[in-house]
């Protein structure tokens, strides 16, 4: 798929850079890994640089191939923070390391706001730009945009709301005790930063999910980007399945990222209320959903018609309103009208009521295989 979509992207961001007018270098990181993957000599190394060569406007476009057969996109991170720094004997706080994907898309809002944010907030060490999943919206079934709504919705409570901070609304939602964290796309961390925590962690599956709880061990703040990258769902539940149950097994790894953290000079409280909030988290995505269902089921089966449809209809308001307003967050960053806002997330009430599947994949599946995830 990368190697379809791979031209637009570089389009894409070759064109925000552009018409942002800030000065930065689009670095586009294959692998050899990809040779095993695919039948086919059209690796994306070979169509990025065919493509490169053909004009002089992607004069401020490198390539770069991690050169193993295995690995993870940790790897390839370090890799080319590696080829960067070579580059770059003298780093200043005001350069930054973005992180996105294949299928990521870029404007130049988000680059503008991103330079209003350094601005503001003297070069912060973290800046985060949330994803909403509606790219191919229109393509998916009614369960699948369902799922799409819901894993918006994560995006922006656990992370867009939950990381502001001083100078947006006086610290009213930030709090150590909150649970919030970066992903691996829509992700600026400052160069120098970087290289003085030695890079991207390549001993968990999910450097995202380590680099979150690390942040907040070290009390460092993520400060959100206003702007909202769209991005792509799962098509079918068998590619979301494996996608979330790879991210449950790192969710599971997290009391060994916290012994291997407190070995270390950090705040212990924020770390472990981290801990603790992560295997919240963890348990109720595993087991919350089957309690609603059995709740619903054991009602009706014992004839307590009236109780069952006051849960059910308590259950179906609560969670479209919840859902309803991420919908209107991502509206209102994206400054695009929403079609559909309340039919979506209605949606994504009931997909809910399924959307341990991958947890339950996860602790069910013996090969424990992380899988790179299909669009």
């Amino acid at each position: 798929m990368e190697q379809r979509i791979i031209s637009n992207t570089i389009d894409n961001f070759v064109k925000a850079i552009e018409e942002s007018k800030i000065k930065a270098q689009l670095l586009i990181v294959t692998t050899n890994k990809e040779k095993k993957l695919i039948d086919s000599d059209d690796t994306t190394y070979e169509v990025v640089k065919k493509k490169l060569a053909t004009s002089s406007k992607y004069k401020n476009v490198k390539l770069l191939n991690y050169p193993a057969y295995s690995g993870m996109m940790a790897h390839q991170l370090n890799f080319a923070l590696q080829a960067i720094i070579k580059n770059n004997k003298n780093v200043d706080k005001k350069s930054y390391f973005a992180v996105y994907n294949a299928d990521s898309n870029i404007t130049k809002q988000t680059l503008i706001n991103m330079c209003k944010l350094c601005q503001t907030k003297s070069f912060p060490l973290i800046m985060q730009e949330y994803a909403a999943f509606f790219k191919n919206l229109k393509s998916l079934s009614p369960l699948m945009k369902g799922f799409a709504i819901f894993q918006t919705n994560f995006e922006f409570t656990n992370g867009f709301t939950n990381g502001f901070t001083n100078g947006f609304t006086n610290g009213i939602l930030f709090s150590k005790f909150l649970r919030n964290h970066v992903v691996g796309h829509g992700l600026f961390i400052r160069l120098d930063y970087l290289q003085k925590i030695r890079g991207f962690t390549t001993d968990y599956w999910c450097e995202d999910i380590y680099l979150s709880f690390f942040l907040r061990s070290h009390d460092v703040k993520i400060y959100p980007i206003f702007a909202v990258e769209y991005g792509e769902s799962p098509k079918n539940l068998k590619i979301l399945m494996k996608q979330n149950a790879t991210w449950f097994k790192t969710l599971f790894e997290n009391g060994k990222i916290y012994s291997d953290l407190v070995k270390k000079h950090i705040d212990r409280t924020s770390a472990f209320s981290y801990l603790i909030n992560q295997y919240r988290g963890a348990f109720a995505w595993l087991f919350l959903p089957t309690l609603y269902l059995a709740i619903i089921f054991y009602l009706f089966l014992l004839g307590n018609w009236q109780l069952g449809i006051i849960f059910l209809f308590s259950y179906i308001a609560t969670t479209t309103i919840r859902y309803w307003l991420s919908n209107r967050i991502v509206e209102l960053l994206s400054h695009n009208t929403m079609q559909s806002k309340l039919y979506l997330a209605f949606l994504a009430s009931f997909a809910y009521l399924i959307s341990n599947i991958g947890p339950l994949y996860s602790l069910l599946n013996p090969k424990r295989k992380k899988y790179k995830t299909e669009r």
